[in-house]
């Protein structure tokens, strides 16, 4: 089997039809499709319970968030490669096709994200990104930054241009390797991309094949300064995994580039001390022997609220 696909589902009656059709009129059709409903409170047990495709495995379970969702999908997979689609994002009909040939042009490649069809509720197309050449979070000199380095890696450091977990597909073996979704409630997505493109070679397909539907109750727009938090975190957890492609050599001139480019290549949004904060004392746990340290943030609800108390909106 080439393809498992999962979908994470939760409350996206308006949108989960179009969601699953654009998996079922793929023209490549050698995947299995694997839903999980987080406990939706909407219609969308009904829209889903209706198809009778034998390639859908249809999973409900208690509500337990989207990376939950995505990691017991991920777990029973069977397939050579792994995609993932919110239930509120549409796949190109070629998608799963075109990105298969470039895996399979590239052995090396560990993942392929491609350009985003940016909609709006009523499925009218807003523009493309076309990954990180436009649409950028905040605005930026691309001389002084890792931007002026055509590198992928570098490109995902900076932010998350890949926008959505709907725009990775990877190896089976890189999941084995990485391992699923940590507990994240915005940027699951871009610490797993990270922690991807830390080991793996990756590519861009610049070819708009998904669509990325923007709208209301996007995950996004609920909590403005638990998203600061987890960026400040992703960066505090992922930014060694970068090192050697940050320092390239070790001459003076190189190191002072180096750290121009290091300040500029990021904005925390007013929340440098809670980044620091977070650096210093995960590092300072892995010199102790910790493992995952970064995670004792995420399963620590009492401590997480404490720094979410000092986060600047």
């Amino acid at each position: 089997m080439k393809y498992s696909i999962v979908i994470p589902s939760y409350n996206h009656e308006k949108y989960i039809k179009r969601c699953i059709d654009s998996v079922l009129n793929q023209s490549l059709g050698d995947f299995e499709l694997i839903i999980i409903d987080d406990g939706s409170k909407d219609d969308s047990d009904r829209i889903i319970s209706a198809y009778t495709d034998k390639r859908i495995k249809y999973i409900r379970q208690e509500n337990a968030g989207a990376h939950n969702a995505i990691n017991r999908g991920l777990k029973i997979a069977q397939g050579d490669f792994f995609a993932i689609l919110n239930s509120d994002d549409e796949f190109d009909p070629h998608r799963l096709k075109k990105c298969l040939e470039v895996m399979e042009k590239n052995p090396d490649a560990g993942l392929v994200s491609t350009w985003i069809n940016v909609i709006d509720a009523d499925s009218k197309k807003k523009g493309v990104k076309k990954a990180w050449e436009n649409m950028l979070p905040w605005e930026f000199n691309k001389g002084l930054t890792f931007a002026d380095k055509n590198k992928y890696a570098l490109h995902a450091i900076m932010s998350n241009f890949v926008s959505t977990t709907s725009n990775m597909i990877f190896r089976k073996e890189v999941y084995e390797t990485i391992g699923g979704m940590r507990n994240l409630r915005f940027a699951h997505d871009w610490d797993f991309l990270l922690r991807v493109c830390s080991k793996y070679r990756c590519i861009n397909v610049e070819e708009a094949l998904v669509n990325y539907r923007i709208h209301g109750t996007n995950t996004i727009s609920t909590n403005k300064k638990w998203m600061l938090f987890e960026i400040c975190w992703v960066i505090a957890a992922n930014i060694d995994r970068f090192a050697d492609m940050i320092m390239t050599s070790y001459d003076s001139d190189s190191i002072a580039e180096s750290a121009v480019k290091l300040i500029n290549s990021f904005n925390f949004q007013g929340n440098e001390k809670t980044f620091f904060a977070l650096y210093w004392q995960i590092n300072a746990l892995r010199q102790r022997g910790v493992i995952a340290p970064e995670e004792i943030y995420l399963d620590d609800v009492k401590m997480r609220e404490k720094i979410l108390s000092c986060i600047k909106e």
